[in-house]
Protein backbone atom coordinates (compact mmCIF):
# COMPACT_ATOMS: atom_id res chain seq x y z
CA UNK A 1 0.00 0.00 0.00
CA UNK A 2 2.90 2.66 0.46
CA UNK A 3 4.37 1.95 -2.71
CA UNK A 4 0.82 2.39 -4.54
CA UNK A 5 0.82 5.78 -2.89
CA UNK A 6 4.31 6.87 -3.66
CA UNK A 7 3.48 5.79 -7.01
CA UNK A 8 0.58 7.60 -7.34
CA UNK A 9 2.19 10.55 -5.52
CA UNK A 10 5.22 10.25 -8.06
CA UNK A 11 2.25 10.22 -11.20
CA UNK A 12 0.51 13.20 -10.35
CA UNK A 13 3.62 15.42 -9.58
CA UNK A 14 5.18 13.76 -13.16
CA UNK A 15 1.87 14.69 -15.01
CA UNK A 16 2.34 17.76 -13.19
CA UNK A 17 5.38 18.75 -14.23
CA UNK A 18 4.38 17.78 -18.24
CA UNK A 19 1.52 20.15 -17.50
CA UNK A 20 3.05 23.17 -16.80
CA UNK A 21 5.13 25.94 -19.00
CA UNK A 22 6.42 27.49 -15.85
CA UNK A 23 10.19 26.53 -15.84
CA UNK A 24 10.30 27.03 -12.10
CA UNK A 25 7.12 24.81 -11.28
CA UNK A 26 8.14 22.47 -13.66
CA UNK A 27 11.63 21.80 -12.06
CA UNK A 28 9.63 21.79 -8.66
CA UNK A 29 7.23 19.16 -9.45
CA UNK A 30 10.20 16.64 -11.12
CA UNK A 31 12.43 17.12 -7.68
CA UNK A 32 8.97 16.19 -6.21
CA UNK A 33 8.41 13.18 -8.18
CA UNK A 34 12.15 12.34 -7.44
CA UNK A 35 11.36 12.67 -3.70
CA UNK A 36 8.26 10.18 -4.14
CA UNK A 37 10.40 7.64 -6.39
CA UNK A 38 12.94 7.18 -3.30
CA UNK A 39 10.34 6.55 -1.01
CA UNK A 40 9.15 3.91 -3.37
CA UNK A 41 12.85 2.27 -3.04
CA UNK A 42 12.80 2.52 0.47
CA UNK A 43 9.82 0.36 1.08
CA UNK A 44 11.01 -2.03 -2.25
CA UNK A 45 14.22 -2.41 -0.40
CA UNK A 46 12.64 -2.80 3.26
CA UNK A 47 10.62 -5.53 1.65
CA UNK A 48 13.37 -6.93 0.47
CA UNK A 49 15.00 -7.04 3.79
CA UNK A 50 12.26 -8.99 5.35
CA UNK A 51 12.57 -12.40 6.15
CA UNK A 52 10.24 -14.86 4.53
CA UNK A 53 8.95 -15.59 8.41
CA UNK A 54 7.95 -12.11 9.17
CA UNK A 55 7.01 -11.50 5.87
CA UNK A 56 4.51 -14.36 6.39
CA UNK A 57 3.41 -11.81 9.54
CA UNK A 58 3.96 -12.64 12.78
CA UNK A 59 0.94 -10.68 14.06
CA UNK A 60 -2.23 -12.30 14.85
CA UNK A 61 -5.23 -10.95 12.99
CA UNK A 62 -7.69 -13.30 12.47
CA UNK A 63 -9.92 -10.74 10.84
CA UNK A 64 -7.98 -9.20 8.75
CA UNK A 65 -8.50 -5.45 10.61
CA UNK A 66 -5.09 -4.47 10.90
CA UNK A 67 -4.50 -4.65 6.55
CA UNK A 68 -8.59 -3.43 6.11
CA UNK A 69 -7.39 -0.21 8.57
CA UNK A 70 -4.36 0.65 6.96
CA UNK A 71 -6.22 0.33 3.51
CA UNK A 72 -8.69 2.27 4.47
CA UNK A 73 -5.83 4.76 5.31
CA UNK A 74 -4.23 4.35 2.37
CA UNK A 75 -7.57 4.20 -0.49
CA UNK A 76 -8.32 7.57 1.43
CA UNK A 77 -5.50 9.71 0.35
CA UNK A 78 -5.82 12.42 -1.77
CA UNK A 79 -3.15 10.98 -4.72
CA UNK A 80 -5.18 7.72 -4.30
CA UNK A 81 -8.37 9.06 -4.91
CA UNK A 82 -7.45 11.65 -7.42
CA UNK A 83 -5.61 9.53 -9.93
CA UNK A 84 -8.28 6.64 -9.66
CA UNK A 85 -11.49 9.49 -10.22
CA UNK A 86 -10.06 12.13 -12.45
CA UNK A 87 -6.32 12.90 -12.59
CA UNK A 88 -6.53 15.52 -15.40
CA UNK A 89 -9.43 17.37 -13.24
CA UNK A 90 -7.69 17.21 -10.43
CA UNK A 91 -4.44 18.79 -11.48
CA UNK A 92 -5.13 21.32 -13.69
CA UNK A 93 -6.23 24.13 -11.94
CA UNK A 94 -3.58 26.65 -10.46
CA UNK A 95 -0.22 26.33 -9.08
CA UNK A 96 -1.21 26.94 -6.10
CA UNK A 97 -4.16 24.47 -5.97
CA UNK A 98 -1.61 22.01 -7.40
CA UNK A 99 0.72 22.25 -4.80
CA UNK A 100 -2.02 22.51 -1.98
CA UNK A 101 -3.43 19.16 -3.76
CA UNK A 102 0.28 17.95 -2.47
CA UNK A 103 0.15 19.10 0.55
CA UNK A 104 -2.74 17.14 1.26
CA UNK A 105 -1.36 13.93 0.08
CA UNK A 106 2.34 14.53 2.15
CA UNK A 107 -0.57 15.04 5.37
CA UNK A 108 -2.21 12.30 4.65
CA UNK A 109 0.95 10.29 4.13
CA UNK A 110 1.73 11.07 7.36
CA UNK A 111 -1.19 9.81 9.19
CA UNK A 112 -0.37 6.86 6.95
CA UNK A 113 2.97 6.14 7.59
CA UNK A 114 2.77 6.65 11.15
CA UNK A 115 -0.03 3.97 11.66
CA UNK A 116 1.96 1.63 9.76
CA UNK A 117 4.66 2.36 12.56
CA UNK A 118 2.94 1.61 15.15
CA UNK A 119 2.08 -2.11 13.77
CA UNK A 120 5.60 -2.45 13.01
CA UNK A 121 8.48 -3.94 14.63
CA UNK A 122 12.22 -3.17 14.76
CA UNK A 123 12.69 -6.56 12.93
CA UNK A 124 9.69 -5.78 10.63
CA UNK A 125 11.09 -1.91 9.85
CA UNK A 126 9.85 0.46 12.34
CA UNK A 127 13.57 2.68 11.75
CA UNK A 128 12.46 2.93 8.43
CA UNK A 129 9.06 3.89 7.95
CA UNK A 130 10.11 6.36 11.21
CA UNK A 131 12.39 7.84 8.44
CA UNK A 132 9.47 8.23 5.68
CA UNK A 133 7.35 9.76 8.48
CA UNK A 134 10.43 12.24 8.84
CA UNK A 135 10.52 12.92 5.54
CA UNK A 136 6.88 13.66 4.67
CA UNK A 137 6.82 15.98 7.53
CA UNK A 138 10.14 17.83 5.95
CA UNK A 139 7.71 17.61 2.51
CA UNK A 140 5.12 19.64 4.30
CA UNK A 141 7.01 22.05 5.51
CA UNK A 142 8.74 22.64 1.43
CA UNK A 143 5.48 22.69 0.06
CA UNK A 144 4.03 25.75 2.55
CA UNK A 145 7.10 27.40 2.01
CA UNK A 146 6.27 27.27 -2.47
CA UNK A 147 2.83 27.72 -1.45
CA UNK A 148 3.63 31.09 0.06
CA UNK A 149 5.47 32.25 -2.68
CA UNK A 150 2.77 31.34 -5.19
CA UNK A 151 0.48 33.73 -2.95
CA UNK A 152 -2.23 33.38 -5.42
Amino acid sequence: MGVQIEKNGQAFYTLSAEKTEDTDLKHLFLQLAEWEHRHIEIFENLRLKLPQTVRESDVFDQDNMIHLYLKAVADNNIFVKGLTLDAQHLVWTTPTAILNTALDFEKDSVVFFSSMKELTTEKTGTAEVEKLVLEELRHIGFLTTEIRKLGD
